[in-house]
């Protein structure tokens, strides 16, 4: 069962699209269950599944063990929502072992075949962050980018970021992949950073070989709060997104062999 968190150095670059419809393009397959937790107060991902601002359980209950636990069934999918909270913060009452203490007492009682966690921004600072705390409770981890000047200059703090925590805190933890999102294939900027990823040594090792076109149906979906799939199954970002999930499990599975 795979802990994934799904984390960036900037905002604005899809990281909450990319839990929800990964986590829907992994729900597809029957019998398939996904848990998506919301680690970001700014609840983004609790927003697109139309998850009411006074839900009696959040994520932050949840690091409490306070309340009466349940989680958000969305429609007739697979796909269950720990939601948001907009007081979560980093608090001395936390530890880096909070969030998978608890993730791992869930997962006893209900063995979901997934576990997306989306993530705050700046995983690692010199006090102990939210993000952190995510990475210390995951197996992998992934991280959309654009192609773009200050995406890519993120890569150069996340990935240092990443491996500082591996290396004191959690050493199963494995690095997924970057892969470039909200893409037009025909602009110079795509053209530009996809042929610099290809002159990268190792470049298979950091990158997906996997993209995500923009298409007006991801828009949509976050409108009607569904997913891709539930708006246009054959839309070129359900391709896409099919396509990316197949690349994760296929990495997945050489770290596992």
């Amino acid at each position: 069962m795979p802990v994934i968190s799904i984390i960036t150095q900037k905002g604005g670059v899809g990281k909450t699209t990319t839990a929800i419809h990964v986590g829907a393009a992994l729900s597809q397959k029957k019998g398939v269950n996904v848990l998506l937790i919301d680690f970001d107060s700014q609840k983004n991902l609790s927003m697109g599944y139309g998850i009411e601002d006074d839900y009696p359980y959040t994520v932050r209950n949840f690091l409490d063990n306070s309340g009466e636990f349940r989680l958000k069934h969305h429609g007739s999918s697979n796909v269950y929502i720990l939601a948001g909270d907009a007081l979560l913060e980093e608090e001395e009452t936390y530890t880096r072992e909070t969030l998978k203490n608890n993730l791992q007492n869930l997962l006893d009682q209900m063995p979901f075949d997934y576990v997306l966690i989306d993530c705050p921004p700046r995983p690692l600072m010199k006090k102990l962050t939210l993000g952190e705390m995510a990475l210390c409770a995951s197996d992998y981890v992934m991280s959309p980018i654009e192609a773009e000047q200050y995406s890519f200059a993120g890569i150069d703090n996340l990935l240092p970021a990443f491996l500082c925590i591996k290396e004191k805190y959690n050493p199963q933890l494995e690095f997924l992949g970057f892969f470039f999102n909200k893409v037009l294939t025909n602009t110079v900027n795509f053209r530009k950073y996809s042929e610099m990823i290809k002159q990268e040594k190792d470049a298979s090792d950091y990158f997906f070989n996997t993209f995500i076109r923009q298409d007006m149906n991801i828009e949509k979906a976050k409108q009607e709060g569904k997913n891709i799939f539930q708006v246009n199954v054959n839309s070129r970002a359900a391709e896409d997104y099919k396509d990316l999930v197949k690349e994760i499990k296929s990495k997945i599975k050489k770290y596992e062999s």
